[in-house]
């Protein structure tokens, strides 16, 4: 009988109505993934990790971006709550006070687990780069190197990477002690017209001798800046991001920057939002990973 099912269901191009099982069951063999942004090579790199861990376990995926909005992430995820999604992977938007949204998840029992981007005391399991780690080693590597005026562009206000970074940074400047390094901050965000239009504003403050994007993208867009107006990487001014996108080394001066483990996150989310699942209650786990200098022409 069973063989004469799946014929059936091969010749009339049958496909279950994950809709109608899900009403049933309550819950779909599915799980919700909410990035910022799509169009960062940053997480579907990390989109596509999770997507394969999901594949071994039988689960399907569905994948929306907030655009780094709180109020959009809102929507998506109560979206997502309407396909009665197994589980949630999170990259956070917004700053730490916008918490309402995952208040609603724990109430109504939905595991979620947050890459990246962590909101300081949401009890929920998190997979990042350990972003001061890496900003700390990126720092020092500068301090050695004898850049003394630096620009950093930093992303949104709240933000757990960016604030990181700059926490990172301002260590390796308090481990140097009485040598003249500072450190000039503008706001900018994440995309690569963020880092094109905040050097204006950096230059307006201080000259650096180099400037350091919140990650590869804004480090990106300050390049294409500056090689419009005629300042040279290095010669000029040095250059350094966070993330090390694939695209970083076709630059005519490389991009010296910090290497995240985008396929490490991806797949220990996964694990992490499966143990939720099989095991209601499990305790959470906050997890950072390590971040690696990679040193190229820039800087």
């Amino acid at each position: 009988m069973r063989q004469k099912v799946l014929k059936a269901m091969k010749r009339r191009d049958y496909v279950p109505d994950l809709i109608a099982a899900g009403l049933r069951s309550k819950s779909t063999n599915v799980i919700g993934l909410v990035i910022p942004d799509i169009c960062d090579h940053f997480f579907p790199e990390i989109t596509r990790s999770i997507q394969i861990e999901a594949s071994r376990e039988d689960c399907s995926l569905i994948l929306t971006h907030s655009n780094d909005s709180y109020a959009l992430e809102c929507h998506e995820i109560n979206m997502l709550r309407g396909f009665k999604v197994k589980g949630l992977i999170i990259a956070p938007s917004g700053n730490q006070k916008d918490t309402g949204v995952y208040k609603l998840l724990r109430k109504h029992s939905i595991p979620f687990v947050f890459i990246d981007r962590i909101k300081n005391g949401v009890p929920c399991s998190s997979v990042a780069t350990d972003s001061r780690k890496g900003a700390f080693l990126l720092g020092r590597y500068l301090a050695a190197k004898k850049y003394r005026k630096w620009g950093y562009l930093k992303g949104p206000a709240g933000v757990y990477s960016s604030d990181q970074h700059a926490k990172g940074l301002r260590d390796s400047l308090a481990e140097k002690g009485g040598e003249s390094c500072s450190m000039v901050s503008v706001r900018a965000g994440f995309r690569e017209k963020d880092g094109y239009a905040a050097v204006q504003k950096l230059r307006d403050k201080v000259n650096p001798d180099v400037i350091i994007g919140v990650n590869d993208l804004v480090a990106i867009g300050a390049y294409r800046f500056l090689r419009e107006i005629g300042v040279r990487v290095p010669h000029d001014v040095a250059l350094a991001g966070f993330s090390d996108l694939h695209s970083v080394d076709l630059l005519a001066s490389p991009l010296t920057t910090v290497r995240e483990p985008v396929e490490q996150i991806g797949r220990i989310a996964m694990e992490l939002l499966l143990a939720q699942i099989r095991e209601p209650g499990k305790k959470t786990q906050s997890i950072l990973l390590e971040p690696h200098l990679v040193v190229r022409d820039s800087a």
